[in-house]
């Protein structure tokens, strides 16, 4: 496939503009907007995710159906890679960090988005299958500790890269192929953890101002 011959450069940079087209998609944004004519940029936290959009509307199945479909979002670039493209470390990450930066600040809405936790998840389920296991280990704990939502999304987001520097040729060796390159597929996760917490620098403001 001629695809496959291109530029070691240039592919990923295609595969990340794609998956940025894909993660872009505001679906928390049009599901509430069309069950309930809400614009969940100014209703709520103005977080377009999974958390407000059912705080919004207090609907279950437009909660879920806003988690399942941006799970979706993360895990389709992937999918397609595994597939047509499998093992290229450097084009699974560019697909790992596009889709996430399409969610978090998507164009359709004013480069406003959520974030980025339901794509990570969905994208990491194929990129790395045990950092995703490792993360929600540390938000339960987290959050079993605290009960808050916040505060466990933001241990989880800490924490688990760093386990991953420790145990990299674990963590690199179990996902659908091997990847040869430590060094890429570990900056890749500590990028996709500065995207989401990037996000979540409100949150821990607010959380911070209140226990003052």
């Amino acid at each position: 496939m001629y695809i496959l011959k291109m530029n070691t450069l240039l592919l990923p940079i295609l595969v990340a503009l794609f998956s940025f087209l894909v993660g872009s998609v505001p679906t928390a944004y049009l599901l509430v907007r069309k069950g309930t004519k809400k614009d969940l940029r100014v209703e709520g936290s103005g977080n377009i995710g999974t958390l407000n959009a059912f705080e919004v509307t207090r609907s279950k199945g437009i909660g879920v159906a806003v988690l399942l479909i941006d799970l979706a979002k993360g895990a389709i670039p992937q999918l397609m890679l595994l597939i047509v493209h499998p093992g290229d470390v450097i084009t699974e990450a560019a697909a790992l960090l596009g889709v996430v930066l399409g969610h978090n600040y998507s164009p359709w809405i004013g480069w406003k988005g959520g974030r980025g936790l339901a794509p990570a998840a969905g994208a990491s389920l194929l990129f790395a299958p045990l950092f995703i296991v490792l993360w929600c280990l540390y938000w339960l704990a987290a959050y079993w500790r605290t009960r808050d939502v916040h505060i466990a999304n933001i241990a989880a987001i800490l924490l688990a890269p760093f386990t991953v520097l420790v145990a990299s040729e674990v963590f690199r060796y179990v996902r659908p192929h091997p990847m040869p390159d430590t060094v890429a597929f570990v900056t890749a996760l500590f990028l996709l953890s500065v995207l989401v917490m990037l996000r979540h620098l409100g949150p821990l403001a607010t959380l911070l101002r209140s226990r003052q």
